[in-house]
Order: structure tokens, then sequence, then C-alpha cells
């Protein structure tokens, strides 16, 4: 029966309209329904008083979330009113329907909810049956609507990182993300990785509580250290263990070619960047051997141990004095890259060693990254960032 599904959208969604008849529709998948709004009188929207003078009536056509696998179609008989006070006359509005909107809010929210379910909105368009051009603007709309939801202070606890966006005039575009690490999202994303961007976003500036954050992990990047200082004065910035170590893999990858030309042979090239405390016997065995005839590329093998060895000492001072003593020892190699490796250590000596105070990584904020490179990859790139920050904020929410 027409009149219990009436009743049904009355009573959970248009509270304010009531069923007059249900019309005929050319098309067996439809179904169209005649509503009025019943209410003793109006606030006027220019004076805010009340109005109870009906100056004529107007029917508008409203679409509204398929039911039972049919389109639902809501012929509104709307009233004007006159306003007697400021001789304004409008038109009464409705709970549920944004003004100039002919879809219902709950429309909107189903077009939302099938574009979590398909990869494309394209084919949002042909499910929904309507335009794409509407299924583009419900989407971002609620996106939007929802990432308001997921406004709060900053946490104790930032990660800070960079990926690529897009390429603009043969150069490419950076943004910046900071990750709630306490509630394991995304807190906010902005365009721009230099100081300067992060600094003067008003996206970052407005959120409140900079004060509480305690602790904020990065790599070793020196405008994120920057900004993140300047940011976050209470804060203890801590350097990735992952970037502090893989400083010297460029160097082994470079003196590995006088071991091995092909470039295809990847066994060896394992056994150099394992870490050397997790081989097996005869694998540090056989490494041993070959390195014994190759002193630079042993040497440099010899620091990637020793940063291990590093990261694997309980406790701040016994940590301070391993790096004490491996800085000293690069201050006597005669290899460039060791050389330039220990100008980056001490420079970052301080962010280092913060890791054996708070154990906490940038891999979150790692995770975080490759979730959003998926989302441009689904989406064949972005060329609006505000569309591309609510998905990120919405997906990783």
């Amino acid at each position: 029966m027409p009149v219990p599904i009436v009743n049904f959208i009355k009573d959970l969604f248009l509270p304010e309209l009531k069923f007059v008849k249900l019309m005929s529709s050319p098309q067996k998948r439809q179904r169209i329904y005649l509503m009025e709004k019943v209410s003793d009188f109006e606030v006027c929207p220019k004076c805010a008083t009340k109005a109870h003078t009906i100056y004529d009536h107007v029917i508008v056509t409203i679409r509204d979330t398929p039911l039972r696998n049919k389109n639902i179609i809501l012929k509104i008989r709307k009233r004007r009113f006159l306003c007697k006070s400021c001789k304004k006359v409008f038109r009464e509005p409705v709970q549920g329907i944004f003004k100039g909107f002919r879809t219902t809010q709950r429309y909107r929210h189903h077009v939302m909810w099938n574009c979590t379910q398909f990869s494309n909105l394209k084919r949002v368009a042909t499910v929904t049956g309507c335009s794409e051009w509407l299924v583009y603007k419900c989407h971002y709309e609620q996106l939007e609507l929802e990432t308001r939801k997921l406004q709060s202070e900053w946490p104790t606890t930032v990660g800070i990182d960079e990926h690529s966006f897009q390429r603009k005039y043969g150069r490419k575009e950076f943004v910046t993300v900071f990750v709630d690490y306490n509630n394991r999202k995304v807190r906010e994303v902005i365009l721009g990785r230099a100081p300067a961007d992060i600094l003067e976003s008003e996206r970052i500036l407005k959120i409140r509580s900079r004060e509480r954050v305690k602790n904020v992990v990065i790599d070793l990047s020196s405008g994120f250290k920057l900004a993140a200082a300047t940011l976050f004065p209470n804060a203890i910035i801590t350097a990735d263990k992952f970037h502090v170590i893989k400083l010297i893999f460029p160097a082994i990858m470079k003196y590995k070619k006088e071991v091995v030309s092909n470039t295809r042979n990847r066994a060896f090239k394992r056994l150099l960047l394992k870490n050397g405390h997790k081989l097996k016997f005869h694998e540090s065995q056989v490494l041993r051997a070959v390195l014994h005839f190759f002193p630079t590329l042993k040497d440099l093998y010899t620091a990637k141990e020793a940063i291990h060895s590093l990261y694997r000492c309980k406790g701040y001072n016994n940590a301070k004095r391993s790096f004490t003593k491996f800085t000293d020892w690069l201050a006597y190699s005669k290899i460039p890259e060791l050389q330039t490796l220990r100008r980056t250590l001490i420079k970052w000596r301080e962010e280092i060693l913060n890791y054996f105070k708070t154990r906490i990584t940038n891999a979150r904020t790692e995770g975080f990254n490759r979730k959003a490179k998926l989302i441009q990859r689904n989406a064949y790139g972005f060329k609006n960032f505000d569309n591309y920050r609510l998905k990120i904020l919405y997906s990783c929410r």
C-alpha cells in the first residue's frame, strides 16, 4: 500500500509534511506523492515576525530517496505567505530540504552512501539515475558536512610528513599531512611543505590547544623541524628511526657495483641492506668473506650495522654514549659519504636521541601517506586540492 510508505517517509524524515494523494506516473519504477505542509504560521526570513496571511500556492518537485527499488518524487504544495510588517512575500520552508534545492537531504546522503560503495562517480550516476554533476556536488557537499564533525583539539602526539599531490607548470606540488597518533586518524592536510606554508595556514592555526602537543615525530626535514618547533613549543621533536637508518643506503648501493655489476642480482643487495642482527649464520659468513676484499664497502656496511646497534640500546644515556662513539669513529674515515653521514647525524643529534625518550616512529604517518596515494590512484589524480583534502580526512578518520 502506498500510504504506509508515505507515513514512513513523513514520520522518519519529513515530519512537517502531510500526505494528500498518490499521483499517477508514466514510469513503473517511480512513485509520485502529493504532499503539503501543515502549520498555523510561518516566520518571515526578513524581519522575523509571524505571518498568517497566505498569498498564494506553488507546487515544487522534490526528489527523495528510493524505497523498495522505486524512485520517490514528492510534489509539495507550498504556501506563499505575506508578511504584513515588511510587505515581503516568502515561501514556507520544509524541514529536511535546503532552500533552492530540488532534492531532500536524505537523498543527498543516499548519493553519498553510493559514492562510498563504488570506485567512481560515473557508476554512482548510473545506479542512482541522476546526473554526474549532481553526484559530484552531493558527494563533496556531504564530505564537508562529515568532516566538520571530526573537528577537535590537537592530540598529545602528532606525526608530520609530505607526499606529492600533482605536477603543475613542470614542477611537483606537495601536501603536508598531520596525523593524530592518539586517535589514529589524519588530523589535517594542507597544500605545500615549506615552513611558511605550514605556519601561515589558517586551517592549522585555528585548531585549538597547540600547547597540549607533547611529542612530534618527523623525517629528517629541516622545514618540518622549524615548523614543529614554532607550532608546538612544548613538544619533543623526534627524528624517524627508518629515515636515520636509510641515510647510508645510497652509498652502499653506489659501491655495491664494485662487487655485483648486474643490477638485477637482488640476493647480494638483500644481504647488504638487511639488519645483520637478523641474518642467518651462513648468510653472515658469506657476506663477511665478500666484504673482506672490498674495504670501502666494508666500512659502509660497518656504519650501517652501527646505526642498527645504536637503536638496540636500552636507555637514553646508553644511546647517548653509543652515538658519541659512533660519530667519533666516523671522524677518522676518509670516505666522503661517511663524512656526510657524520655531519647529518651531528645536526640531528638531539632529535635522534629523543627516540629513546619517546619510542615513537613515523610508521603510522607513512601508512596514512600510502592510503592517500591509493586515493589518488583510484581517482586518477585530483585537480582540486579542497576535494582531495576532504577525501583524505573522510577516508582516514
